[in-house]
């Protein structure tokens, strides 16, 4: 992986590329010392990852299930800025339609079967560039009927779409917080952005009976010890200032009612 991830990567950045997001099955565990493993390739000037104006690697949605907790949400693309709506999986689209090359070059030897494989791949492989073309250039450029190539352009009307709705959602949802608040949300998203070590503002937060407790995502003031009684007092007041506004609960569960349930249930689990 790493040869071909040089192989790939050398000529891009000689032509000038920059900016790099790799998408590989087990990019949680391959990244790590990524580095001092490029440095032992002889290669004509030395690489290193950290020059790049950016660089991030992710798991394929499709394999991000079957990770830990941390993975799906540390190399999560719906949360990688620059991802768009990818799902990091198109290079083993082809899998659909290579089933049936195990049958034909069954009989084949090892170097005929190998070159009959490399052909049929690199035709898969053409088909989405010549695809792409179509989505780029329009319907009247190319006509393919093997290759569902407007896959692109498709995904661009959706995203223009889609980009309108969550931006109106997005407006109507940080109308309701003060502006110092959205500040720090968004320098926490920020940092996150360029160093994936930093804090993650996408992991949620677990409420046991003593836990550090980020006031940043709860009071949204500063982060302490804070006790289960403590939170127990801290949303009671809430809620009676709630009340005392004329604001009623939307369910017939308070939030610290809903808390003490979470937290008998898990104690009996």
């Amino acid at each position: 992986m790493d040869f071909a991830l040089l192989s790939t990567l050398l000529p891009s950045l000689n032509n000038g590329i920059s900016r790099v997001l790799v998408s590989y099955d087990i990019g949680c565990q391959w990244v790590k010392n990524l580095q001092s493993r490029i440095s032992q390739y002889s290669i004509s000037a030395p690489l290193d990852l950290s020059s790049l104006h950016y660089w991030r690697v992710v798991v394929p949605k499709f394999h991000l299930t079957g990770h830990g907790e941390s993975c799906q949400t540390t190399y999560n693309i719906n949360y990688t800025k620059g991802a768009g709506r990818m799902d990091g999986e198109r290079i083993e689209g082809g899998w659909s339609m290579s089933g049936s090359m195990a049958i034909w070059t069954r009989e084949n030897g090892p170097n005929a079967r190998r070159a009959i494989l490399d052909d049929h791949w690199g035709s898969l492989n053409w088909q989405k560039l010549l695809g792409l073309r179509k989505s780029l250039f329009g319907p009247h450029e190319l006509f393919l009927t093997s290759h569902p190539g407007t896959f692109l352009l498709k995904n661009l009307r959706r995203s223009v779409a889609w980009s309108k709705t969550q931006r109106a959602f997005a407006s109507a949802i940080s109308a309701k917080h003060p502006a110092n608040i959205l500040q720090q949300w968004k320098k926490m998203r920020e940092n996150f952005d360029s160093d994936p070590k930093k804090p993650n503002p996408y992991e949620e937060l677990r409420v046991r009976k003593s836990v550090m407790i980020c006031f940043a995502r709860l009071r949204l003031t500063r982060c302490a010890d804070i006790t289960l009684s403590k939170l127990k007092q801290v949303l009671a007041a809430e809620e009676a200032v709630q009340l005392t506004e004329g604001q009623k609960p939307p369910h017939h569960v308070t939030p610290s009612g809903f808390l003490r349930m979470a937290i008998d249930i898990e104690e009996r689990q």
